[in-house]
């Protein structure tokens, strides 16, 4: 049986109300990635061009400093995680538009990197999107997702407890699955319960290639009515259990657990997850989006 990680593992306590719903306006074009469109008032993936005149643009990091924007993002979970540790100087900038976070190997102990938003950005509701190349090696998984600011912890109740949405999982290149999974995850009477599955990207790439082959747009689409996960702004999994009604942070993260460390090849490290922007759309009618 393949094994499927959950970063249910890594649930945290609230941690507080919506903070800041600022946007800059910077926009970058990305070295040796596709080609996008450079745009000062981008549109959201996967949404009708009728439709797109209802969304605003409400937070964005296109990461075109040499340094992490603190005033955006924090470094999260520092220190010790399974025989891993999470550190700081596996957050880097290019300094030309792109964010990396680092597998690195230092004294016999494997690094990874991890970064939110929260206290400083958590919002309820919208279209989210990162646009992400994932390192294609097992043994590691690369990641986009949120976790609820605050909450009742209520069991069965995702309105009121906020939820883990797991917008993409990468697990590597060479599986007998697809290597990639949305989820969202909130808490159970007794255990956390959980909603997703492997995506079928047969329909997406192109023959032999993988998502740690190029930059590609992972999102999720959500409203009161549910959760609509797209990549490239092709629909892929619509979820409408385990809705959360509380304001969200935004996290990414590149992660080795132990369950999954014995297929990494340490002959690659370091490696990394290449991130070129990270941006958040939202309408005042929610209820109206995609997911019906």
């Amino acid at each position: 049986m393949i094994r499927l990680l959950c970063l249910a593992c890594l649930w945290m306590t609230g941690l507080g109300a919506v903070v800041s719903n600022a946007s800059d306006s910077g926009d970058s074009s990305t070295p040796n990635s596709v080609a996008v469109p450079a745009s000062d008032e981008p549109t959201p993936p996967g949404v009708a061009p009728a439709d797109a005149g209802r969304w605003q643009l409400i937070w964005r990091d296109e990461f075109d400093g040499s340094a992490l924007d603190e005033t955006k993002w924090s470094y999260r979970g520092l220190g010790p995680r399974e025989s891993a540790n999470i550190a700081r100087d596996c957050v880097t900038l290019d300094g030309h538009g792109l964010l990396h976070l680092w597998v690195k190997e230092e004294g016999g102990v494997l690094q990874n990197g991890m970064i939110g938003t929260q206290r400083k950005f958590e919002t309820r509701f919208g279209i989210m999107a990162a646009r992400i190349r994932f390192p294609r090696q097992q043994g590691q998984h690369g990641s986009f997702w949120m976790q609820p600011a605050a909450g009742e912890k209520t069991p069965n109740d995702a309105a009121r407890s906020g939820a883990e949405v797991d917008i993409i999982e990468w697990f590597g290149a060479g599986r007998k699955d697809s290597g990639a999974a949305s989820n969202v995850y909130w808490p159970g009477s007794e255990k956390l319960n959980r909603v997703g599955h492997m995506m079928d990207l047969h329909d997406l790439l192109p023959k032999g290639e993988t998502l740690g082959d190029d930059f590609h747009v992972y999102s999720v689409e959500w409203s009161p009515k549910g959760y609509l996960f797209r990549v490239d702004g092709r629909e892929m999994m619509r979820i409408t259990d385990g809705i959360s009604f509380q304001p969200q942070y935004l996290i990414l993260s590149l992660l080795t657990s132990d369950w999954e460390t014995a297929q990494l090849d340490h002959a690659q490290l370091p490696n990394s997850m290449d991130v070129d922007w990270v941006r958040v759309w939202q309408t005042d009618a929610p209820e109206l989006g995609s997911v019906k």
